[in-house]
């Protein structure tokens, strides 16, 4: 039992970790990692951010594409 919780912790830790964002400082949009428009932010315009809460507690608003 102890072995499947310990799994299972750090499964959890592994996904919370992948499903990061990125923001834009120019549009203050956030993408998922994922998004086309996420691929064409330039690199000094870039901001990795962890959380959606994050994200909308700076300001930044969900791009209209993928909706995160």
């Amino acid at each position: 039992m102890k072995k499947i919780l310990a799994i299972t912790f750090v499964l959890l830790l592994i996904c919370s970790t992948a499903l990061a964002y990125v923001g834009n400082r120019n549009t203050r949009k956030f993408h998922h990692e994922s998004c086309r428009s996420a691929s064409e932010i330039k690199a000094g315009n870039r901001v990795q951010i962890a959380t959606r809460d994050e994200a909308i507690n700076s300001g930044y608003v969900p791009c209209k594409r993928c909706n995160p």
